[in-house]
């Protein structure tokens, strides 16, 4: 299970909710070498492997550079980690 290490407060990766706890985009730093966005489900999405726009921040369910490690339904607010690409 992935932890927030930057300081950021409230930060639960599998913590879905109906309004947002983060601006979106927000990004924070994960153990292990990760990044993870805050993201709105413009659909529902399964865990595994999705594609967030990178100016609206919508998360939806296609292949992609990023993995929900929890599923989101629609119109929910989340974070998701960046899974290729990976700047440090």
């Amino acid at each position: 299970m992935s932890n927030c290490i930057d300081g950021t407060l409230g930060v639960n990766f599998t913590k879905r909710a109906s309004r947002p706890d983060f601006q979106l985009g927000h990004t924070v730093r994960g153990n292990e070498n990760t990044l993870w966005i805050y993201v709105l489900a413009a659909e529902a999405v399964a865990t595994g492997s999705c594609t967030v726009n990178t100016t609206t921040y919508a998360l939806t369910d296609a292949a992609g550079n990023h993995t929900a490690e929890a599923a989101f339904a629609a119109g929910e607010y989340g974070w998701v980690k960046q899974s290729a690409g990976l700047t440090v």
